[in-house]
């Protein structure tokens, strides 16, 4: 008897103690990975996802110069939760203006009137504007050459800006100005066809358009007045953004820059050396 009572109090006493196990909650990281995600902030950049090769799709993945800096900056930027959406071009300023996006990336070039709506990150890369027009034309040379041409742009974009200044201040000579929602691409391929005239647009871009989709009457032209075309491309920041994120952005561009990262992004995206001349990083 003596055996059997003690063998039953055996019993209550495993009973209770595996059900007071099963009830205790199980270790997981879950809660630590919250409770670092609660510490930091987010931001989310807007690029348009078709501008090669800047920002563009690669077998389904978002990639590109800029895409890849923006990365590699916020990869030593731990206090930052980094987003990336994909929206239409005038979706980025757009974004910014009214607060929604705190970044945009897509190769923006500077310009007194982006100056005024935005604040610029220390330039990214070298890329100044030309002029791409066809290989039998020896005529434009300079922006004061434009009246006339027929430039096809996209609204808001640098090279629009330019044109438009143009015509404010040659009301008498102006160039005929023909926007379009198609991508760079099928502009030239319209410059090709004589549907066009001339497109401005960042050298990388054009560069490597003609030499990929082997445009064979289309060419280069520099701008002969350097003042009209900054060479630097930027991350544009929200007026509404704490000026503590454009602090730590350009800290990091810098870092990227000496470490060697940088040249890697551009050698990889761009197949060469395009960064900025080191002493426009020393600011």
């Amino acid at each position: 008897m003596k055996k059997l009572f003690l063998l039953g109090i055996f019993s209550v006493i495993l009973v209770t103690a595996i059900a007071g196990c099963a009830n205790k909650p199980a270790t997981s990281p879950a809660p630590q990975t919250e409770e670092a995600d609660d510490k930091q902030t987010t931001v989310v950049a807007a690029t348009s996802g078709v501008s090669n090769p800047f920002s563009y799709e690669k077998d389904g993945q978002l990639t590109g110069y800029d895409v890849e800096v923006l990365r590699a900056i916020f990869e030593g930027l731990p206090e930052y939760k980094l987003e990336i959406e994909i929206v239409e071009f005038e979706g980025i300023l757009n974004g910014l203006d009214n607060g929604r996006y705190q970044l945009g990336v897509n190769n923006f070039s500077s310009s007194p009137e982006r100056r005024e709506k935005y604040n610029f990150s220390l330039p990214v890369v070298e890329n100044a504007n030309v002029f791409v027009v066809r290989k039998n034309d020896e005529t434009l040379k300079s922006l004061e050459d434009l009246a006339g041409y027929k430039a096809v742009t996209e609204v808001a974009n640098s090279g629009a800006t330019l044109l438009e200044n143009y015509n404010k201040e040659n009301p008498d000579a102006q160039a005929e100005i023909i926007y379009t929602d198609e991508n760079f691409v099928k502009q030239f391929e319209g410059i090709e066809a004589e549907q066009y005239d001339v497109r401005i647009i960042s050298r990388i871009s054009a560069e490597k358009a003609i030499q990929e989709h082997g445009f064979t009457n289309l060419k280069v032209v520099s701008f002969s007045d350097d003042a009209n075309s900054d060479p630097g491309s930027y991350i544009l920041f929200s007026k509404s953004a704490d000026s503590s994120l454009s602090d730590a952005v350009n800290k990091r561009i810098q870092e990227i820059y000496q470490d060697g990262t940088l040249l890697k992004i551009s050698e990889e995206q761009l197949g060469g050396d395009y960064l900025p001349k080191k002493e426009l990083l020393e600011q």
